[in-house]
Order: C-alpha cells, then structure tokens, then sequence
C-alpha cells in the first residue's frame, strides 16, 4: 500500500489562472490583511478618480437643462440599434443565398439549376438599375424592333440593331 501526503481530489486547490496566481502571490506579500485592504482602497480610489475624470462630461449631457446633449446621445443610440437591429435577418438571407448558390454548383440536371437559380434570384437584394440607363429610350428602341420584327424585315432589324450598337445606344 503506497502512502503518501497528498489528497487526491476531484476539483483544483488554489488559482489555475495566470492572473489567480498573480493575485494569490501579491497576497501572500503582505504584512497583514489590513495592509492589503488599505492598498486595495487606494488603487479602487484611483480607478473611481479616472472614471470621474472621464465620465462626467458625458454624464453632464443628460442633464435636464441640456436638450442638445441628450438630442446627441439619442440620435447616437437610434443609429447604434439600427444597425445592429437587423444582423440576425442578414445573416439567414445569406445563408439563404448560399445554400442557393452551392446547389446551382451541384446541380446534377438543368431543372434543379434553373430552380436554384431562380430561387438565388429572388433572395437576392434588388438594385435600382434605372439610374445607370434611360428608361424611355430603351423602351423606345424594343417599341422599334418589335415593330420591324412584326414587318418581317430581317434587313432592317440588322440595320437597326447595327446602327444601335455603333451608337451605343
């Protein structure tokens, strides 16, 4: 039968953590337990002072007198959830978009590739892409090869479309 001096215990004696230890040392350094009460109380002064320092301009802007103060950290606080209000919708829709868009990648027939495609469509955010062309003139120019094409002038369809194209129109 092996004896020895230690307990073997299922939970850790003492700190684990770099900073336990740390703590655990600097205590062991003192004189006595008012000694470390007193330079305890010292450092928690020192904190609360910075903390003033720093904390009582933006407390004085809740004052009741100080409508701009408050208008400013309510505009700040609007901006703030706003942004973060909607992360959680973001993120499904691009999951969504991903899920669609990998099985676009795997898909084995061209019915599941067009649905996959048509669905990745659909989840994807719409851009107002007027702005970047003229609307009337575009559907000015399908009006005119609409109507050539009910002519069954194949020569002036090319022409047209030739004559479009060299414009950049």
């Amino acid at each position: 039968m092996d004896i020895s001096n230690e307990a073997n215990v299922d939970f850790s004696i003492g700190p684990t953590s770099v900073v336990g230890r740390t703590i655990a040392f600097r205590l062991l350094l003192y004189k006595s337990m008012s000694q470390f009460r007193h330079k305890l109380a010292l450092v928690l002064v020192r904190i609360i002072r910075v903390f003033k320092s720093y904390a009582a301009p933006i407390f004085s802007w809740f004052h009741p007198r100080n409508p701009q103060g408050i208008l400013a950290m309510i505009t700040i606080i609007a901006f703030a959830l706003r942004r973060y209000t909607n992360v959680k919708m973001r993120a499904e829709m691009a999951y969504r978009r991903k899920f669609w868009r990998n099985m676009m990648r795997t898909a084995v027939t061209y019915e599941e590739w067009s649905h996959a495609a048509k669905m990745l469509e659909k989840e994807s955010p719409k851009m107002n892409e007027s702005e970047f062309y003229d609307v009337e003139l575009v559907r000015n120019k399908l009006q005119e090869l609409r109507h050539r094409r009910q002519e069954g002038s194949l020569r002036d369809i090319i022409f047209c479309m030739r004559a479009d194209l060299i414009r950049n129109l």
